[in-house]
């Protein structure tokens, strides 16, 4: 009998990822240059359980997580919802934090769609302040109640598991941000995971980083009512829309936080990887997977930029609704070329490529090309 606890992709392009892989209590490190408290890939398989640990064991031990967002994968879409994503907030936590959270989620449901089912799941404690054993039994009640319903899922390994995800990493006062989903209940289902998300706020800030972290996760909720795409496009087309989303509503220039991306990804350490390197993350190779936050986020938000400045219309909201459906349809590999008007994936590969060896100037100069 096999329970998953699918978490793939966490965390915009503040924090650094890696993918770990942990069976019972033995950490396994996949491809990850630096510890980080930030997990990528979760597996949970009946008595495995598969997180985020440091990175502390030889590359031997490694196991690749099945990725869900990955080309390879098959699964049924997420599905469009007239209702929005169900918010849960663990009691005694700021209300700040978690409408920022929301507001970051909703409006990029409000530009990408309402799909799912969606629940939003936002714990932590402030400074100076600590979760009761009360508080903390109800939270993972809460959480059980609804992830075992339907399942064939104890209630127990539930709260073994629920502990360990929550309670421990907020008592560690560490921040984490995520999408996972899950594949054993009759739908399909998708939960946002905000932890601590006060440690990224910065009052200097023009838009809070949590408003950000809500937009980057919802983004991947939209994609997974597209179907499987690539690595790069699915980490690249949420933090775009870090810098998209902002722009269109006049809070700020989407040159702002582009070229910080740009000066990361011109400065990775391999510069023979590309983008065409990072099409599945759980069947990279060690030296491309510990590029991942490079090639998937930093390069990849600039190939989605790079996408639509190709397209026919230069529009973002045609790559909504136009490119995203065609995926869809016909899958990323045969969409790619034909809304581009290029013979294959490679032909896109090749030219994204040579402008990535423009100066940083005209790289730059080309978003102002790019349309609503």
């Amino acid at each position: 009998m096999a329970y998953f606890w699918i978490s793939p992709f966490r965390a915009g392009p503040a924090a650094c990822r890696c993918v770990h892989a942990t069976i019972l209590s033995q950490p396994m490190s996949i491809g990850c240059p630096i510890p980080v408290s930030v997990r990528i890939g979760s597996l949970l398989v009946a008595a495995f359980l598969l997180g985020c640990q440091e990175p502390e064991r030889d590359r031997q031990q490694e196991h690749h997580a099945e990725d869900p967002y990955s080309a390879n994968v098959v699964l049924e879409p997420l599905m469009p919802m007239e209702t929005g994503p169900v918010y849960h907030v663990i009691a005694g936590y700021d209300p700040k934090w978690a409408e920022l959270v929301r507001e970051g989620v909703e409006r990029a449901r409000d530009y990408w769609g309402s799909y799912g089912p969606t629940h939003v799941w936002i714990a932590g404690t402030d400074e100076g302040a600590t979760l009761d054993e009360i508080t903390v039994q109800a939270w993972l009640d809460e959480y059980c109640t609804w992830r075992t319903e339907g399942t064939d899922i104890p209630f127990e390994f539930c709260l073994e598991h629920a502990r360990e995800m929550f309670i421990d990493v907020v008592e560690r006062g560490e921040p984490e941000a995520y999408l996972s989903e899950s594949r054993e209940t009759e739908l399909r289902m998708a939960e946002l995971v905000f932890i601590n998300v006060q440690k990224w706020y910065f009052p200097e800030d023009v838009i809070p980083d949590p408003v950000l972290r809500g937009i980057h996760e919802y983004t991947h909720v939209f994609q997974l009512s597209v179907g499987p795409m690539p690595t790069w496009m699915m980490e690249g087309g949420a933090v775009f829309a870090e810098s998209w989303l902002p722009a269109i509503d006049g809070q700020r220039d989407v040159k702002f936080n582009m070229e910080r991306i740009l000066e990361r990804a011109k400065r990775m350490g391999d510069p023979n990887l590309t983008i065409a390197d990072m099409e599945s993350i759980e069947t990279a190779p060690p030296h491309v997977a510990e590029h991942h936050m490079d090639l998937a986020y930093d390069s990849g938000a600039w190939a989605t930029a790079f996408m639509v400045h190709r397209s026919p219309t230069r529009s973002v909201s045609d790559l909504r609704d136009r490119f995203y459906p065609l995926v869809a349809e016909i899958g990323w590999e045969a969409a790619l070329p034909r809304y581009l008007d290029m013979r294959d994936t490679q032909e896109f590969y090749d030219a994204f490529n040579a402008f990535m060896e423009l100066s940083a100037q005209q790289q730059v100069g080309m978003l102002d090309e790019l349309k609503p």
